[in-house]
């Protein structure tokens, strides 16, 4: 069974786009704040607050 491009219609047959389109970007939108949030915590990548202050003994 080969992959036929031409029956890539059928999928949008199962999946109603009015319905789903919307939970998916919602979905996609939460991982991208939490990225973002992971990596402005990280001190490397945060350009927000600063160079990260090193504690000097």
């Amino acid at each position: 069974m080969a992959y036929d491009p031409a029956n890539d219609y059928k999928f949008w047959l199962v999946v109603n786009p009015a319905k789903w389109l919307v939970p998916i970007f919602l979905a996609l939108l939460a991982v991208a704040v939490v990225v973002h949030i992971e990596v402005l915590n990280s001190a490397k990548y945060n350009w927000i607050s600063g160079p990260a202050k090193v504690a000097v003994k």
